[in-house]
């Protein structure tokens, strides 16, 4: 009987541990998309970098001058972001819409030229997380 009840034990905490999921990626290297600091800013992109994140491959990271302040915007990982049609370079006009983390913004929706590029649910979810694989999001509607 405690050798069933040690088993099942065992199989509890490792489904736990298993529905936890990961942070990194998937909310901006640990940090969470606070809805009530959201922000939707103008600007220019000045640099596109690429991040490596270990063996989960790599974060597009922008850096953004506003009007008036120059912001690092975390989009996502690149998996996600080189499936869609919307594609975001050095010197475009953007307007971002995200999560404001000090001079960090936590991108969940880009426009540019009109397209959208959708990256989280309006809660702030992660799009390219738990099997949602871009669903035609993203996919620049108008």
């Amino acid at each position: 009987m405690n050798r069933i009840l040690t088993i099942i034990c065992c199989l509890v905490v490792a489904s736990a541990i298993q529905a936890q999921g990961r942070g990194g990626m998937g909310q901006g290297m640990g940090m969470k998309y606070d809805t009530s600091a959201e922000v939707t800013l103008n600007g220019k992109v000045t640099e596109v970098t690429k991040i490596p994140h270990g063996g989960r491959g790599e974060g597009i990271h922008l850096t953004f001058q506003s009007e008036n302040e120059s912001f690092t915007i975390m989009l996502g990982p690149s998996f996600y972001l080189d499936k869609q049609t919307v594609k975001i370079g050095k010197d475009d006009t953007i307007t971002i819409v995200g999560s404001k983390i000090g001079n960090m913004i936590l991108a969940r929706e880009v426009t540019k030229d009109g397209q959208k590029l959708v990256l989280r649910t309006s809660a702030g979810a992660p799009l390219w997380g738990r099997g949602n694989g871009g669903g035609g999001r993203g996919k620049g509607r108008r």
